[in-house]
């Protein structure tokens, strides 16, 4: 009878107190136990995924200049957006096992500053269709400049959607730009995983 009372005494209270469901905070949800020590709040919100973070730190970058006169700058910025957006391990993580690895030749070297670096299975889903690219993929082109065998990934940009990317050009001094994703180019695509992301 006790409990009884003390939850019709509760809900009595909330209810004179403007506390009803109508009332809430957006994006809280409250529950409340037959205990007077129960009142508890826990947010609902979701962390904003890896993509968004990419996305939200990239955009800035339109049309401005990255390292002009440096070799392989578009992976390096897009090294950078990574770092920017979730964490200073990005600066180094690289696979010894990219998609194409069976393509390059005994000498090549797998380095951090190569587009193929983060083009690996162990980092996250390959995309395979411009069409399925989402916000803030890796987007992988293949053969756009060099004597590479065919299929070898030589740049690398971020998905805006709408098969966009944003990507630090080799071919206009160097300036970051938002273009259509070639398609004779496109290889592939990565959507990374969420957890790799660490918050900042």
């Amino acid at each position: 009878m006790k409990s009884k009372s003390l939850s019709l005494f509760i809900s009595t209270f909330l209810s004179l107190a403007g506390c009803s469901e109508s009332s809430q905070p957006e994006g809280h949800y409250y529950s409340v136990e037959t205990s007077p020590t129960a009142v508890i709040e826990t947010p609902a919100a979701s962390p904003v995924a890896m993509g968004e973070r990419l996305v939200a730190e990239a955009l800035p970058w339109e049309n401005r200049e990255y390292r002009v006169g440096t070799a392989e700058q578009c992976m390096n910025w897009t090294r950078e957006i990574l770092v920017a957006a979730c964490g200073p391990h990005f600066a180094t993580l690289e696979t010894r096992n990219p998609w194409d690895k069976h393509l390059l030749g005994a000498d090549d070297e797998l380095l951090p500053e190569h587009v193929d670096s983060l083009a690996a299975d162990e980092f996250g889903q390959k995309i395979a269709t411009i069409d399925a690219l989402q916000p803030g993929d890796l987007v992988f082109l293949k053969n756009t400049y060099g004597d590479w065998a065919e299929g070898v990934l030589t740049h690398v940009g971020i998905a805006l959607g709408d098969g966009r990317y944003i990507h630090r050009m080799t071919s206009n001094d160097g300036l970051v730009k938002i273009n259509t994703i070639p398609s004779e180019d496109f290889d592939s695509g990565i959507r990374l995983k969420d957890s790799l992301c660490q918050a900042q």
